[in-house]
């Protein structure tokens, strides 16, 4: 069974954490994760890196956690190995769903970040769309919530524009993501940045 293991000082703490995930231990030490598990960190130091470096070299999958989202604290903590960075006191909802996406295999960041890392990827490759990719395959809602959440939109801010309810959005953008061949809302927004792109 897959357990989420909370690393964060005494002082810093948020009940949102046991509200997404009631069977989750929290402690002030470094815990020793199985691999497949969850280790939910928050960053304080230089040690917070080679934590995440040694965690994930044993299979654990880690969480970045922070008190102040920065672009160059997310790069280094992605670089130790993270598959996620967002905010400490992110609703139970998001932790939810930060957990869904890096256990299919993604990664999270959040909207601003990923805005950001967007427009810095696309300075840097060529806007050539995969000639394999065939937008044709997704229902016209299909393409209006995956449109939304490439322009960097959440789920409940789709679920607000296109008056649809945020279980909805979901299921239409995981039917979208397996169309597309894509893991996480990063590989949806460069893939849609080159549809625009060309």
């Amino acid at each position: 069974m897959i357990q989420h293991l909370f690393f964060s000082p005494a002082e810093v703490h948020s009940p949102r954490w046991q509200q997404a995930f009631p069977a989750a231990r929290i402690s002030a030490n470094v815990p020793s994760a199985a691999a497949g598990d969850f280790v939910w960190l928050l960053l304080r130091d230089e040690s917070s890196f080679i934590h995440i470096q040694r965690l994930t070299a044993a299979g654990t999958r880690v969480i970045a956690l922070t008190a102040i989202e920065n672009p160059h604290e997310a790069r280094r903590a992605l670089e130790a190995g993270a598959s996620g960075y967002l905010h400490y006191l992110a609703v139970p909802q998001l932790l939810e769903q930060v957990a869904q996406v890096v256990a299919a295999g993604g990664m999270w960041l959040g909207a601003d970040l990923m805005r950001q890392l967007v427009l810095a990827t696309a300075r840097i490759l060529p806007a050539v769309p995969d000639p394999q990719t065939d937008f044709s395959v997704l229902t016209s809602r299909e393409k209006a919530v995956a449109e939304l959440v490439a322009a960097g939109k959440s789920n409940k801010e789709v679920a607000r524009a296109l008056d649809i309810t945020e279980r909805t959005v979901k299921a239409h953008l995981g039917a979208a993501f397996e169309k597309l061949h894509v893991r996480d809302r990063l590989q949806l927004v460069l893939l849609f940045s080159n549809k625009t792109g060309a």
